[in-house]
């Protein structure tokens, strides 16, 4: 007759490997919710450290990837900015209204009735703008003709006169000589400023600053040469009372305006209001594109804005990218970690470590590679950015980086949405190990 033991009694009677083992093994109580973080994190971190070579590795890719996003950042932020500078150092800083014929499409306009500008309604124009910071009436009388020194001659040249005030609008630049002075505008000095090409022909190499130039029959002492454009390739510039009596109308009318705001992000404001005064002054509807032609760059500087700000998004998307392969590396790696370590994940397992503790420390590994290598790289990004300082690209383009909190918050998020959805297919893996089975294969 057999006698029954303990080991073979009703209540371990059919029971699997697992049921022994959950008898045999004491299960110490799991903490739960936000108190169970830090023993997520210390065993997380432990599993890290017990391969500091592989994690440091790992972590490397994440490591570079913020920090190129860092110094990418940091310099297309500021390129928008550039951008616009460089264009406007590349155009004039002025700002052309000509008259037009008025078409009558409202505010009072006869249809067809052409919009002059009078040169006596300047300061008028002048006190209804306050974004202007300077305004100047420019005046044509004629269309051109040849240019005399004692000695030689030029077919062609244009003389146009400017207020004082155009040194301060324009963007042509005093090679030799001076500008005039507001009392030689006001006495209508005879004098002049010849551009560069045209002293250059007249005078072969000779200081032409002294010399007499006559045009139109009137004679011209020259105080100064500059630099010239398209525009004024070959030009006389003198006191605007001083060609009043060259032309026809004698300069009663001007031929255009030139002004420039008071600050660039002004120019727009500073555009409306010329085109209210002049409207309001003259009786035409000012917005009207028939009555006024307003040349200026600024729609081309929004566009060029606009494309530099397309570019940034592109920029921060590419680096974001390469954040996230960084993120995928580090998540392949734990995957393999996490097969390695079927046999310890098993024994935790039937030790009591429920899936969902097993799940959120796979993940908190992946959280710390990825976040750790993220800061360091943000540190070395830093560095680096300090390191080079503005870049020169030439005396107009200077590109100074910059730092933009919204987009390293954004590249944040990135960071730890990826790493957290790269983790997630290597901790359900782990979550759903078999304890037995995972014993057994050890």
């Amino acid at each position: 007759m057999t006698r029954s033991t303990p080991d073979h009694d009703e209540s371990t009677r059919g029971a699997g490997p697992s049921r022994q083992l959950d008898r045999l093994l004491v299960r110490p109580p799991q903490p739960r919710g936000l108190s169970a973080l830090p023993a997520i994190l210390g065993q997380a971190l432990g599993s890290l450290a017990s391969h500091p070579l592989r994690s440091a590795l790992t972590g490397l890719s994440v490591t570079f990837g913020a920090a190129v996003l860092q110094i990418l950042l940091a310099y297309s932020t500021g390129m928008p900015d550039t951008t616009a500078d460089v264009l406007r150092s590349m155009g004039s800083k002025e700002f052309i209204v000509e008259p037009r014929r008025s078409w009558g499409r409202s505010g009072g306009s006869r249809s067809g009735r052409q919009v002059r500008i009078r040169y006596s309604d300047i300061d008028t124009i002048r006190a209804a703008s306050p974004s202007v910071g300077a305004i100047s009436p420019a005046y044509r009388p004629g269309r051109g003709g040849p240019a005399f020194t004692t000695d030689k001659s030029w077919p062609w040249a244009r003389l146009t006169g400017v207020g004082f005030s155009y040194k301060d609008v324009t963007d042509l630049t005093i090679v030799e000589g001076r500008w005039f002075t507001a009392e030689e505008e006001q006495q209508a000095e005879e004098l002049a400023l010849v551009s560069k090409p045209l002293a250059d022909g007249l005078f072969e190499g000779r200081y032409p600053v002294g010399e007499r130039i006559d045009f139109s029959q009137r004679r011209f002492e020259i105080i100064g040469t500059f630099e010239s454009n398209a525009d004024f390739a070959y030009s006389l510039l003198v006191p605007y009372p001083t060609a009043m009596e060259m032309g026809d109308t004698g300069g009663r009318y001007v031929s255009h305006l030139a002004f420039a705001p008071r600050r660039p992000d002004l120019a727009k404001d500073a555009i409306a209001e010329i085109r209210s005064a002049l409207g309001t002054i003259y009786s035409f509807d000012g917005n009207d594109p028939n009555a006024l032609d307003v040349k200026e760059n600024t729609d081309f500087v929004d566009k060029v804005e606009a494309v530099s700000l397309g570019l940034e998004v592109l920029i921060f998307t590419i680096a974001a990218l390469t954040l996230v392969l960084g993120c995928l590396g580090a998540a392949n790696v734990v995957g393999i970690a996490v097969a390695e370590r079927t046999s310890e994940l098993g024994l935790r397992k039937a030790m009591g470590a429920t899936s969902a503790r097993v799940r959120a420390e796979v993940l908190a590994e992946t959280l710390l590679l990825c976040v750790l290598g993220g800061l360091v790289g943000a540190g070395i990004g830093s560095t680096a950015i300090a390191f080079l300082g503005p870049l020169e690209f030439s005396e107009a383009a200077r590109l100074v980086p910059a730092s933009n909190v919204n987009q390293l918050l954004l590249a944040g998020v990135v960071l730890v949405t990826a790493a957290t959805v790269a983790g997630i297919p290597a901790a359900n893996r782990a979550a759903r190990l078999d304890p037995v089975t995972a014993l057994r294969e050890e």
